[in-house]
């Protein structure tokens, strides 16, 4: 299973880098506005409880617009840990002009908070969707238990997430030129699926697809990636820059996964859910079973 150091990420690393790509987002955002209209295809087989939605890692709000007109009558909330992401989404937020809507309590909310301590209270949530963060998590066991936290009994956990054949043309580029990775490990969908049971969650179903990009050179990659934000932030990634040689030697190694005349990139894509159950989880968060005893209905 993967460790606990492999998952560590940079909180301030992580906000810092969001909040440089916040403008140019949405020029690259090609996947995670696929992967939107993917989880919400997810969604027509599956009946919420009654109650509010929290888009975690909504960036600038795409998931946050696209719940709303799936779900009109619901609150959607979106929470993010860079304010400029958040500050985009607000505006471009339809109904944050609107003072009936703010009224009815029907708006969509703006929350800056790091993933991992979030201001909500218990049970506030009927779904937790998340697209492309759960990466971000430094202590998976404890995040995923806390999120189940904020779910009413009943509620769904929806996510995707990258996994570990993510990038893989450029790992093997980096090795070629003699590097080493500087790519953020991502974890082995089973090893998620055993979070979740160990949080606490009831059956958890984990799937996983590929998903090539392709580019007209190395270049034009790199950008994508950066504006994307998908470097490295893990505590462990390597400082400084990589240099004008080391980037030519990483360019060669890639220019032999060059096909039909276009640079791949591959994306292994994980999908997610799992319940929180009506009675609460079956284990503390120190492992052990939880026994519920019920009172016996006293016979007149």
């Amino acid at each position: 299973m993967t460790t606990e150091f492999q998952y560590a990420t940079d909180p301030r690393a992580l906000r810092r880098r969001r909040d440089r790509i916040a403008t140019r987002y949405d020029g690259a955002a090609a996947l995670p506005d696929e992967l939107v209209r993917r989880m919400l295809e997810r969604l027509d087989v599956v009946r919420l409880p009654a109650g509010p939605i929290l888009d975690l890692g909504c960036a600038t709000g795409a998931g946050v617009r696209a719940l709303r007109e799936r779900y009109p009558d619901v609150d959607v909330l979106g929470a993010d840990p860079s304010v400029a992401m958040l500050s985009i989404a607000r505006q471009r937020d339809p109904g944050r002009l609107r003072w009936l809507p703010r009224l009815s309590g029907r708006a969509s909310r703006w929350v800056c908070a790091d993933p991992e301590r979030l201001p909500f209270r218990a049970g506030t949530f009927a779904m937790i969707w998340s697209n492309l963060l759960p990466i971000a998590f430094r202590d998976p066991p404890k995040a995923w238990r806390a999120l189940g936290g904020l779910l009413q009994p009943g509620g769904l956990i929806t996510f995707t997430m990258p996994g570990p054949d993510t990038l893989g043309e450029l790992r093997n580029a980096l090795r070629v030129a003699g590097l080493a990775p500087s790519v953020m490990p991502f974890p082995d969908m089973h090893d998620v699926g055993d979070s979740l049971v160990a949080a606490g969650f009831a059956d958890p179903v984990m799937d996983a697809e590929h998903v090539t990009l392709t580019y007209p050179d190395f270049g034009a990659v790199l950008r994508d990636l950066r504006d994307l934000g998908a470097t490295d932030v893990s505590s462990s990634r390597r400082r400084g820059l990589l240099g004008a040689k080391g980037w030519r030697d990483v360019e060669a190694a890639y220019e032999h996964h060059r096909s039909d005349g276009r640079l791949p990139v591959t994306i292994e894509v994980v999908h997610g859910h799992a319940w929180w159950p009506e009675h609460g989880p079956k284990r503390t968060a120190e492992g052990l079973d939880v026994i519920r005893v019920a009172r016996p209905v006293r016979r007149v």
